[in-house]
């Protein structure tokens, strides 16, 4: 599986571009790609026909292990 970042990122798209091409905001397309949201299924569908993949190629959650890093830069006590 893949992630939607690198789906777009490998072809070669910004982030501004592809959401243009979604036609969606870059902002949802920033949040689609961090996990902070997920697509409508209609999203999903315009996903996969712009990155011609199909639907188990995409990973759309984080991996089970995966948590989004709430660290501040300067928290040093993670470091203990």
């Amino acid at each position: 599986m893949i992630s939607l970042k690198a789906l777009r990122t490998d072809s070669g798209l910004t982030l501004d571009e592809a959401a243009k091409k979604l036609g969606i905001s870059k902002f949802t397309l920033y949040n689609y790609e961090h996990f902070k949201t997920q697509p409508s299924k209609e999203k999903i569908d315009k996903i996969l026909e712009l990155y011609g993949v199909h639907y188990d190629d995409i990973r759309f959650l984080p991996k089970e292990n995966e948590k989004p890093d709430k660290k501040k830069k300067n928290d040093m006590s993670a470091n203990i």
